[in-house]
């Protein structure tokens, strides 16, 4: 079966388990989920599921595209990885490479703790580190082609490994602030900010979500009490 026949969560999902050769009483173990709930969705009898990020992560694959099919199956292995960078968007430069016509520099923060919604950045933050993306790149994500919104900063902490691991430079959009399921976001609680994966559970709560689950757990949050800064739209990952 060629991926692109793969039309349902329940298409996905019983083709990525006939790649690992699991049954679903070893996916539901793997995932900590009870066989029926495994059967209700691989069987197409549940329109879906809010342990979308288990299922994957026992299975091998991207969230994204067991949810909803978008992207590549499974993460970049290192030669996969495009060589030539412009095709990400970011190229290679220094300081003394001139800013070329299709290409706009943004800040690249210390710190998501200096990340504001407003696309601003406080005073405390005096690196003066720049990236280069390219105004096609931010068009295709419907971000304003100056840059302007658009922040960067490395990620922090073990909640969202192994898909974005301490350390990984993240890029996010202030000005695209509605929730999608199951996209990421960067996001500030009380001051405390963070990235995250979010779903909608209800017309005013929210599910925030890690890809490492098992330490730590999905938070159902009332919207009110969360602000999204952006999402992000591009991470870099050291392999």
């Amino acid at each position: 079966m060629q991926e692109s026949t793969l039309k349902t969560l329940a298409d996905r999902l019983n083709y990525a388990m006939q790649e690992m050769g699991m049954s679903q009483g070893a996916l539901a173990k793997a995932a900590n989920m009870a066989q029926p709930t495994v059967w209700r969705i691989s069987s197409g009898n549940a329109r879906g599921t809010t342990r979308i990020v288990d299922l994957a992560n026992a299975l091998g694959v991207r969230p994204e595209w067991l949810s909803d099919g978008s992207g590549p199956m499974r993460p970049l292995s290192a030669h996969e990885l495009p060589k030539d960078k412009e095709s990400i968007g970011v190229k290679t430069w220094d300081r003394n490479t001139p800013l070329g016509d299709d290409e706009v520099e943004v800040p690249f923060l210390k710190d998501i703790e200096f990340a504001c919604g407003n696309g601003r950045i406080g005073n405390e933050d005096y690196n003066g580190y720049k990236l280069r993306f390219s105004k096609s790149t931010l068009r295709r994500i419907g971000a304003s082609s100056d840059g302007h919104g658009i922040l960067c900063f490395p990620a922090r902490g073990d909640s969202m490994e192994p898909v974005i691991p301490d350390g990984t430079t993240v890029a996010i959009n202030t000005e695209d602030k509605k929730i999608v399921d199951g996209k990421i976001y960067a996001i500030s609680e009380d001051g405390w900010k963070r990235i995250k994966i979010l779903y909608r559970t209800g017309p005013e709560t929210v599910s925030i979500r890690s890809y490492n689950s098992l330490e730590h757990p999905a938070e159902d949050k009332p919207l009110n009490k969360i602000e999204i800064i952006g999402r992000v739209f591009w991470y870099s990952v050291l392999i």
